[in-house]
């Protein structure tokens, strides 16, 4: 199991709602990247003009390739190639199915 933080830039001067709007847009990406990408979580500080999105992954391999197609779109949008973090999972309590999981 593989987490991924995603720091990422905003275009200048875009708000909370615009970057909703386009996040929005790319949500059929992440949905296709399943079964492998199990949760995504998109966080937006549009006053600081950045986002972080932390990913939750079956493991690394599916993970890389996602980001190095991902990275080149983000870059695009934003003219900065996002700063991506793999960290080993270790722990994982999952409240929700009342689990918890050690690997």
């Amino acid at each position: 199991m593989i987490s991924t933080i995603v720091r990422f830039r905003l275009p200048p001067g875009e708000t909370r709602e615009e970057a909703m709007a386009e996040i929005s847009k790319t949500l059929p990406i992440y949905q296709a990247a399943a079964p492998a990408l199990i949760r995504k979580a998109i966080h937006i500080d549009a006053e600081a003009g950045t986002g972080t999105s932390i990913y939750l992954w079956t493991d690394r391999a599916p993970a890389e390739a996602f980001f190095a197609r991902a990275s080149e779109m983000i870059k695009a949008k934003t003219g900065r190639a996002p700063d991506v973090e793999y960290l080993d999972c270790d722990i994982l309590v999952d409240n929700s199915a009342g689990e918890v999981h050690v690997f």
